[in-house]
């Protein structure tokens, strides 16, 4: 009885309390990410660098928009092979619309890609980055959609800002005019 009044009370705060928003959510990760880093809000292949835009800044830029051309001249070759393979010696009908499905699925690439840009600088992934290579099946569905991911990712590094770079630096900017607590 006593177990059951005390659970009641602790439990009656948690319940009382109002959900975080999606945007709390995502301020209150990148302060803790400024913070580990110095007051700094790290982006995605450059780190801290973007503060200076130095040689070091350049470097991973570079890098960054390198390593991508380079996935997507895989992951595009991929798409383009499997499309020949599905159209085969003959285009009827049903063949050249089961390309075209197939080819489709950049488009939920792209949506991915733009949804991963308007996140930059955070990443959803828990735990360490790990590295994904599809084969069989997996690659035959996923090159399409990862032509459109990379393809769409790799536009959006070519811009003058990186790919949350602005939103690191309005972060960072408001960390640093608050007054400390």
């Amino acid at each position: 009885m006593v177990t059951a009044a005390l659970a009641a009370c602790l439990m009656e705060p948690a319940m009382t309390k109002k959900a975080a928003t999606p945007a709390e959510t995502v301020d209150a990760r990148l302060r803790i990410q400024a913070r580990l880093h110095n007051g700094v809000v790290p982006v995605p292949f450059l780190g801290t660098t973007w503060q200076t835009r130095n040689g070091s800044y350049w470097r991973r830029r570079v890098g960054a928009v390198i390593v991508f051309v380079l996935a997507l001249g895989l992951v595009g070759g991929m798409a383009v092979g499997f499309t020949i393979g599905i159209l085969g010696d003959r285009h009827d009908a049903i063949r050249v619309a089961m390309a075209v499905l197939y080819d489709l699925t950049v488009v939920l690439g792209v949506r991915s890609g733009l949804r991963k840009i308007a996140e930059a600088p955070l990443d959803e992934r828990n735990g360490a980055p790990r590295t994904f290579a599809p084969n069989g099946l997996l690659a035959l569905v996923l090159a399409p959609y990862g032509t459109g991911l990379i393809a769409t990712i790799l536009i959006a590094m070519f811009g003058h800002d990186f790919i949350g770079e602005r939103r690191a630096r309005d972060i960072t900017a408001s960390l640093n005019t608050q007054d400390p607590r």
